[in-house]
């Protein structure tokens, strides 16, 4: 097979990673000042995630499992399986999310509006579902190439966004009024800083998923070289466009503006904003959206097939039932692939056809998961202090000394502690108050935590 370019890697890293719904979200929690968070975000947070898997990439170039083998090295198989059951838990939920989309770009494209039934969602989702199989199934080795046209189409039209946004401003537009204050973040009571505590925390959201980029790794040529120059050029160009796309949305709209606007919507209002502020017509918002329906199609074929990768490639035997990891000659996890498609299926389904009830019970169960994300982080840190403590030597390291890696290693570590308390928990709230989210977020890591033990126990039982 032919090798991976690292720009091919690099577009994999930016589609799977970067995300417009983010910029207008944490706009609109917090107008401008998102901008200078999302920078302190990357910096603290991004680039030393970056850096971590860049070293762990490098030193297990022969394995395709990502961030499951990573965990593994520093810290075994039990930690590691607990680690990737929650990277399940959270990211399988993500699926008929990012299906579900593809639909409401789809009636932009033919309507210009989201004049879309649920009924109709749920059918096209469906249909993306599908046709994300079908292409992780037959043509994932190939699927690089699309992936590579893709992330160079979304830079592109992150792009027009950004350059319009800079004309707007400079030419005295701006809805937004830009000043060195604007950016100032408000720590003058609690409730201010309990929303910039829950605002960071979320932040930290905004820049998961590069690691589906581990999955790829053993398809570098040269990967201990390749693999970190990926993983930068990608983390560079995703933490600068977040904190410009905070400015320029700001160009366009205000925040009380972008509040109005559903979290679906989110990415064409963006540009709806951009094209009244301009003069421009209905074509561009049906390109936009022409642009965002392949952007999503991508990212969910990515998705798709590193989560299987990560989940099932390379767990030993007794794991999970051995029906899910089996692979076919070619080397692809075709029930895995399948399993997922039909557990995101089921919960579109569920909340289109399943009534108000079913629907509530989803919701409720998709909060529940929240917290299983930053779970794989935590032991992703966790695994980078005790790769450092032994002093493992990888062909790319982050820092050279041990008690530095260690050091940025539990960086890493107590971020992810700052996020996993306080994206759930108010300080500016009594503890009874808020009683029944903790119980929703917290509870519900603990109860999939639970159900990852019992599938352990009994996949290993069988066996």
């Amino acid at each position: 097979m032919k090798k991976f370019s690292v720009t091919s890697l690099a577009m994999i890293i930016f589609v799977g990673v970067f995300g417009f719904p983010n910029i207008a979200n944490n706009f609109k929690a917090v107008g401008t000042s998102a901008s200078l968070m999302l920078m302190v975000g990357a910096i603290i947070f991004f680039l030393p995630l970056c850096l971590i898997m860049a070293e762990f990439g490098a030193y297990a170039k022969d394995r395709a499992a990502g961030i499951y083998a990573w965990i593994e090295i520093g810290l075994g198989k039990k930690i590691a399986y607990i680690a990737i059951w929650s990277y399940f838990v959270a990211n399988i939920f993500y699926l008929p999310t990012l299906a579900t989309r593809i639909p409401t770009y789809l009636s932009f494209v033919f309507f210009g509006d989201a004049e879309v039934t649920n009924t109709q969602t749920a059918l096209l989702g469906t249909v993306a579902l599908i046709f994300a199989l079908i292409i992780g199934l037959k043509y994932e080795k190939q699927f690089h190439k699309v992936s590579t046209f893709v992330g160079y189409l979304s830079l592109f039209v992150a792009g027009i966004f950004l350059v319009a946004g800079i004309y707007v401003y400079a030419t005295g537009q701006s809805s937004t009024a830009i000043t060195a204050t604007t950016f100032a973040i408000n720590l003058h009571d609690k409730p201010s800083i309990a929303m910039i505590l829950s605002t960071f925390a979320w932040i930290i959201f905004a820049f998961g998923g590069a690691e589906i980029c581990g999955v790829y790794v053993d398809k570098l040529d040269e990967p201990e070289k390749n693999f970190p120059k990926a993983i930068f050029i990608a983390s560079a160009t995703i933490g600068i466009l977040y904190v410009l796309g905070i400015l320029a949305i700001a160009t366009f709209g205000t925040a009380d503006e972008f509040s109005q606007v559903s979290l679906v919507n989110a990415v064409i209002s963006g540009y709806q904003f951009m094209g009244q502020k301009l003069g421009l017509g209905p074509w561009f918002i049906r390109m936009i959206a022409v642009s965002y329906t392949l952007i999503t199609t991508v990212s969910l074929v990515l998705w798709s097939v590193a989560l299987a990768k990560s989940v099932f490639s390379e767990v030993p035997e007794g794991t999970f039932p051995e029906w899910l990891t089996r692979k076919t000659e070619t080397g692809v996890l075709k029930n895995s692939l399948i399993f997922q498609t039909i557990l995101a299926l089921l919960f579109i389904f569920l909340t289109t056809f399943g009534g108000d009830k079913a629907g509530e019970l989803y919701y409720k169960i998709y909060d529940m998961s929240t917290m299983s994300f930053i779970v794989p982080y935590f032991f992703l840190a966790l695994s980078y202090i005790i790769f450092k403590k032994k002093n493992h030597i990888s062909p790319f390291q982050a820092v050279k000394n041990p008690i530095a890696g260690m050091i940025l290693g539990s960086l890493l570590l107590i971020l992810c502690l700052v996020s996993l308390i306080f994206s759930g928990y108010d300080i500016s709230k009594s503890f009874a108050d808020q009683m029944g989210t903790i119980e929703l977020y917290y509870g519900g890591l603990l109860f999939f935590l639970l159900i990852g033990v019992v599938i352990k126990f009994f996949s290993g039982k069988k066996r």
